[in-house]
């Protein structure tokens, strides 16, 4: 038996013994708990490898054990790799053994996004012509998760192209949420949210055009993070479909982002330091530098706050709401600097137009001057907005987590938000789109349950650059909020 085994029994005995002598009589200070292995952290796990407390081969096995458990109730990992995950752990315990240490991952296994190619994997992008698509080489990202030390032995599911906010296709079928399987994860990665809420995988890869990474988050109660545009490459990326783009024509696509995902905000700036370093086996060494994390406590952060807007998509429903505000009180309590009637110069409506044009023209590199001219004209307001806040708070989309819905294509479906009936795109792209147009970092943080018990998360936009920024305001939030609660039915 591991020391980290160890560890975990005479914990839970401890908690044992101290409730039994405590029992009918008030504790007078809270006992400790130990989450279980496989809803610890990335960090913290492989910190326990590096230290022997647990091998890479046994935590493995752990996910393993729980997916086979669990994953036929939820279907977010739908394509692993066993045997060569086995080989690469042994390899990397014995790795150890002998001193050798890969990288700030060592051994530490993961899933990513069925989009991504991944040796030994189909990547189909959710589409039955390419089921029997298996890759000859990693996705430039995946590699340097790789290269870090990671061990990749799953897939996890997404909708048909990445393009819906709930994922379901015909390869794979539907991912549900593990706090309501009658719910979506939300999409394009909603298998990635999934496999996090359920413990399957400590960190994800995901990626986002609308909304892909931050949506899920909120609905499943996770940490995501929308990198700014073009510092993580996404050759390797499935859409564009196999063979449709080069690493050459790849960085000149616009909107479209890779990124992580996680269970704590740390996890976020752990993967962002790997994500945007070139590994030892890839050649795009050339990308934007990320500004520093800022040094400074909550309190110093100039905080801006847009939960409200005359566009009628927009409106958010009282099942969010109350979340959201509840979390710029704790802000105001602690001290925080929060201006609840600031705002950037730019339209909700007008990030929407310009993401459709430019969204509709992609194919045509490159864009036209006029999308250009119109996509610098708002990165500008949003850098003189930047220079006199450092965050801006704004929700992730009008509603929890809905119910299934593919009776209809998604031009004609509808959400009920207050009792109104409203569009099903206008009204999921209505607050994800600002940040995409402007080529900005977005980080998704859980702030608490609606009254119905959904997760909330909410959005923390920052300016161009200051990736680091925003994750680092998330960490503080969490210290005030909460972070990730496990769902009800699977968090033991």
């Amino acid at each position: 038996m591991t020391h980290f085994r160890q560890c975990l029994q005479r914990c839970a005995a401890l908690i044992f013994i101290g409730a039994f002598f405590c029992c009918g009589k008030p504790a007078t200070h809270p006992l400790p708990t130990v989450a279980p292995v496989y809803y610890r952290s990335a960090l913290e796990l492989a910190g326990a490898i590096r230290q022997g407390e647990i091998s890479a081969s046994e935590l493995l096995d752990h996910y393993l054990s729980r997916i086979k458990r669990y994953n036929g109730a939820v279907n977010a990992v739908v394509a692993m790799d066993v045997n060569k995950a086995r080989a690469r752990a042994a390899q990397a315990d014995k790795a150890l053994a002998r001193g050798e240490i890969w990288g700030p991952l060592h051994g530490l296994p993961m899933t990513v996004k069925e989009a991504y190619e991944v040796v030994g994997m189909p990547a189909t992008a959710g589409d039955p012509e390419f089921k029997n698509h298996m890759p000859k080489q990693n996705a430039i990202a995946v590699q340097r998760l790789i290269d870090a030390g990671a061990i990749v032995f799953g897939k996890t599911n997404m909708p048909f192209h990445a393009k819906d906010f709930q994922t379901f296709n015909k390869v794979y079928g539907t991912t549900n949420n593990p706090w309501d399987l009658a719910r979506t994860p939300g999409g394009s990665s909603g298998g990635s949210a999934a496999a996090l809420a359920m413990g399957f995988t400590s960190l994800e890869l995901g990626s986002d055009i609308a909304g892909s990474l931050r949506i899920p988050a909120h609905f499943t109660g996770i940490y995501a993070h929308k990198p700014t545009f073009g510092i993580i490459p996404r050759f390797g990326h499935l859409p564009p479909l196999p063979s449709r783009a080069t690493p050459h024509t790849m960085p000149q696509r616009p909107l479209s982002v890779a990124g992580p995902m996680a269970r704590s905000a740390e996890d976020l700036e752990l993967a962002m330091d790997i994500l945007t370093t070139s590994g030892k086996s890839d050649k795009d060494v050339i990308r934007p530098d990320l500004l520093p994390a800022p040094q400074k406590p909550l309190q110093e952060y100039r905080v801006a706050v847009w939960f409200t807007d005359p566009y009628s998509e927009a409106e958010v429903d009282a099942q969010v709401m109350p979340v959201l505000l509840k979390s710029v009180n704790k802000l105001l309590n602690a001290g925080v600097q929060v201006n609840e009637t600031a705002r950037p110069g730019i339209d909700l409506r007008e990030s929407l137009l310009m993401f459709l044009d430019i969204y509709y023209q992609k194919g045509h590199l490159p864009l036209a001057g006029e999308l250009v001219d119109r996509q610098e004209k708002m990165q500008a307001k949003w850098a003189r907005f930047f220079e006199t806040y450092d965050v801006l708070l704004a929700p992730v989309t009008p509603t929890v987590a809905f119910l299934h819905d593919q009776t209809q294509p998604k031009e004609a479906r509808e959400l009920v938000i207050n009792g109104k009936r409203r569009s099903y795109m206008a009204s999921n792209f209505a607050w994800t789109l600002m940040a995409v147009v402007a080529g900005l970092p977005a980080t998704t943080a859980p702030v608490g349950l609606s009254d119905s018990g959904l997760p909330v998360g909410i959005q923390i936009i920052g300016a161009r650059l200051e990736d680091r920024k925003t994750i680092a305001f998330a960490k503080e939030l969490s210290k005030l909020v909460g972070g990730f609660v496990a769902p009800p039915a699977y968090g033991e």
